[in-house]
């Protein structure tokens, strides 16, 4: 080569939003990554039931299996951990700890702006609800938070709820505090589910085997 050709030249544009610099990806990053947590969601949930059904704990009859649905989740889940429960009603509650799993952090995606420090707080404050309240499980402890008369109905949630709250601070201004009416940790679930076994196995030795 002794020489460029001149071909001119192609200009693009910043790709960032002129006012803050974020960039203008941002929007369909997000909708993807709200998409493929889905996906997971959904393969994650067809694998368990396929499993559910192999190992015996769920009906392969998909009407059957729908027929479980109507049981309450949280019911089982305390139950379980006194009496005997059918395998269909363990793999209703197993297939409902799958679905409210708990949080995990990945340190990778979290974010200077994350509210993680809610997040520790709510975490933190059900773990001394466990201990306060003598539950030996998540699942028993909001079992008793649902059918808890005394206390108003708002407050018998199971649910994460978020909530921003505005403070007024000593200059007259307001900062926002975050919360969560609750937050639920993976261990707390990985915990439950060995608290269920063990006790299914201690009743139902011959069906709640290691194989």
């Amino acid at each position: 080569p002794v020489a460029l050709v001149r071909a001119g030249v192609r200009i693009f544009s910043d790709g960032r939003n002129p006012k803050d610099g974020s960039s203008l990806a941002v929007t369909r990053r997000a909708a993807r990554a709200m998409r493929r947590r889905r996906d997971r969601l959904l393969r994650r949930k067809a694998r368990i039931v396929n499993k559910l059904v192999e190992y015996g704990f769920f009906p392969a009859d998909a009407d059957e299996r729908k027929a479980l649905e109507l049981k309450n989740p949280y019911e089982l889940r305390a139950k379980g951990l006194h009496e005997a429960l059918t395998p269909g009603e363990f793999g209703r509650a197993m297939f409902h700890l799958n679905q409210r799993r708990g949080f995990k952090s990945n340190r990778k995606t979290d974010s200077k702006e994350s509210d993680s420090g809610a997040l520790k707080s709510a975490i933190s404050a059900l773990r001394q609800a466990l201990i306060a309240q003598d539950c030996q499980t998540v699942g028993e402890l909001l079992h008793k938070r649902l059918t808890d008369e005394s206390k108003p109905p708002q407050e018998r949630t199971v649910r994460a709820r978020y909530r921003e709250t505005r403070v007024p601070r000593e200059d007259g201004k307001f900062k926002i505090e975050k919360s969560y009416d609750l937050y639920i940790d993976r261990q707390m679930i990985a915990d439950e589910f060995d608290t269920l076994w063990a006790k299914q196995a201690e009743l139902n030795p011959a069906l709640f085997t290691e194989a």
